[in-house]
C-alpha cells in the first residue's frame, strides 16, 4: 500500500513538473514562442561613414565605445571622419550606404543627395529631449540615441541597411512592373 502511494505521488509530481519541459522542437509549437528572424544584412558590402566633429558627444561616444572597431568586428567597413574638410572630400569621392552624423548636421547632409541614390542618414542624438528624438525618428526613421543602451550603434546600422535594401527592392519592383 505504501509503495503504491509513493509511486502515485512520484507519477503525479513527474506529470505536473514536466509540463514546462518540451521535447526538441516542441517549444516552437507553443503559441507566442516562434522563431524570430532578423533581416539578413550584407555587412561586408555596406560602406559606413562615421562623422563626428572633435569635442562633440558623438565623437566622444565613438572613441570610448570603440564603435569603429566593433563595426569592423561585425563585418562592416566603417570610415571615421572628424573634420568638415575630410567629410566634403569623402562625400565627393565615394558611394556610401549609411552616414552616421550628429543630429544637428543631419538635415544639411540629407538634402545633398538625390532621393534615388541617397544613403541612409543615421543621426546621433545627444542631450536632447524625448520629443526631439521622436521627431528625428519621424524624419529619419532610425536614430542613435546616446542616452540609450550602448549596443544601439550596431542595431541601428543593421536596421538602416536592411531598410535601404527593402527600399531598393521595392523601387526595382515598381520600375520593373
Amino acid at each position: 500500500m505504501f509503495a503504491r502511494s509513493v509511486a502515485t505521488a512520484v507519477a503525479a509530481m513527474t506529470v505536473t513538473l514536466s509540463a514546462g519541459l518540451l521535447a526538441c522542437g516542441d517549444k516552437f509549437l507553443v503559441p507566442g514562442r516562434g522563431v524570430r528572424f532578423k533581416a539578413k544584412v550584407n555587412r561586408e558590402a555596406a560602406a559606413i561613414l562615421l562623422y563626428a566633429s572633435p569635442g562633440t558627444a558623438p565623437e566622444q561616444a565613438l572613441r570610448t565605445l570603440a564603435v569603429e572597431g566593433r563595426l569592423r568586428a561585425a563585418g562592416y567597413r566603417p570610415t571615421l571622419i572628424t573634420t568638415p574638410e575630410d567629410l566634403e572630400a569623402v562625400l565627393a569621392s565615394g558611394r556610401w550606404d549609411v552616414l552616421v552624423i550628429d543630429l544637428d548636421r543631419a538635415s544639411d547632409l540629407k538634402a545633398r543627395f538625390p532621393a534615388a541614390s541617397a544613403p541612409v542618414v543615421l543621426p546621433v542624438a545627444h542631450d536632447v529631449s524625448k520629443a526631439v528624438v521622436e521627431e528625428a525618428k519621424r524624419l529619419y526613421s532610425h536614430v542613435i540615441d546616446l542616452s540609450r543602451k550602448h549596443g544601439a550603434w550596431l542595431d541601428a546600422i543593421d536596421e538602416a541597411i536592411a531598410a535601404r535594401a527593402r527600399a531598393r527592392r521595392k523601387a526595382a519592383a515598381h520600375t520593373g512592373a
